[in-house]
């Protein structure tokens, strides 16, 4: 099996270090501080029963929002390390504690979730907390797809998969497990208001589409349904497929975000950032080979999937692919605001697309509620 990423033993200097004297040192020049520290958590794992020898590492997800690694040490001992990222810790995101309860949930039920290994409370290690959970085997089909799955009809199934797992997600979880998992997601006017008090703030330039969009689901709210588990940001670049026909996905991470939600919410999410030649390119394409190879199903296919599947009525479907986009504008915002403040940001070379990547995410989510007056480009400074 071809790995999902390359492992090195060498760290990069700026996610990962080779020592706690490096990261002080990091510290000093007010540089971020680093999300591993390959020295001690060497010895912590030593310590632990983690395997012995060279620790490798990779970085799983994209580098703008994980926290999540890949280990290995001896040629059959290897693991997912799972970290929350430095600074504030936003709003919708759970705590560490309660995204393991939610994975052993998913596991009991059957969903692509890995087993827990091990849970360290010691911030010392690495300078956070951590879990270590087992490595989920699989590939995600992000910029390339496996050799095997690589032909017209293995990449419908793979678009089917995706949608047909998503609404057993919906479906497995039941009403009592959902109802403890709400971490606000159920309101959906709170998280619209919350967003626009955060879109307030940003002050590096003038975007009408942040105020445009905000107004716009703020006057029509969808019709209130029985909330389901909600992923957060479920799409392609966070499931996991086995590299062998026919498709079969094997694991979804990145559960960060989950709560209790409408149905909508992540099937809105994957289609507003599903990447399709009927939509110009933007940051949040998740994952490039969709458009780029023919084969992969249509936008609209895909929601005629999920709604065969779950029986849903999706023609309230415009408000949550709008809403997706713009609240993910409004963070990219301001992770440009940083980096243009020379502020420390997960991805400097991620930052620096959002100059046009923003208003682009906004022209798009403008395009799903057919609102008028949002340009796709950036203003002149």
């Amino acid at each position: 099996m071809v790995p999902i990423i390359t492992l090195s033993s060498v760290p990069d200097g700026v996610t990962v270090v080779a020592s706690v004297e490096k990261a002080e040192q990091m510290a000093e020049r007010k540089k971020a501080p680093p999300l591993i520290i390959l020295e001690s958590l060497q010895a912590y794992l030593d310590e632990m029963g983690f395997g012995t020898g060279e620790l490798l590492w990779g970085r799983m997800g994209t580098q703008a929002s994980s926290g999540t690694f890949h280990l290995a040490r001896d040629a059959n001992v290897q693991f997912a390390l799972k970290r929350r990222l430095n600074g504030p810790t936003p709003s919708d995101v759970m705590s560490l504690e309660d995204e393991i309860s939610l994975l052993k949930i998913l596991r009991d039920n059957h969903l692509h979730a890995p087993e827990i290994l091990h849970v360290c409370n010691d911030s010392s290690i690495i300078g956070a907390p951590f879990y270590l959970s087992a490595f989920l085997p699989g590939e995600r089909v992000v910029n390339s797809i496996p050799e095997d799955l690589d032909n017209v009809e293995d990449k419908v199934g793979m678009s089917r998969r995706a949608i047909d797992d998503l609404a057993r997600i919906q479906v497995e979880i039941s009403p009592d497990q959902v109802a403890g998992l709400d971490h606000g997601g159920s309101d959906l006017r709170k998280l619209v208001l919350e967003s626009k008090r955060l879109a307030r703030k940003l002050k590096m330039r003038r975007l009408p589409g942040f105020e445009i969009l905000g107004e716009h689901l703020l006057e029509n709210f969808p019709e209130t349904r029985p909330s389901v588990l909600s992923h957060g940001r479920y799409s392609m670049q966070n499931l996991l497929f086995l590299p062998k026909s026919p498709p079969t996905i094997s694991g979804v991470f990145g559960w960060e975000r989950a709560t209790a939600c409408d149905p909508l919410m992540d099937l809105g999410y994957f289609t507003a950032t599903y990447s399709a030649r009927d939509l110009p390119e933007t940051p949040l394409d998740t994952a490039p080979v969709t458009r780029d190879e023919d084969g992969f199903l249509s936008r609209n296919e895909l929601i005629n999937v999920y709604r065969i599947a779950t029986h849903q009525d999706t023609a309230e479907l415009p408000w949550f692919q709008t809403f997706c986009l713009w609240r993910e504008a409004v963070r990219l915002e301001e992770i440009y605001e940083r980096l243009m403040n020379k502020e420390a940001v997960p991805s400097k070379s991620f930052a620096l697309k959002l100059r046009d990547g923003v208003p682009a995410v906004l022209a798009n989510a403008a395009y799903f509620s057919k609102v008028d007056g949002v340009e796709a480009v950036a203003p002149k400074r």
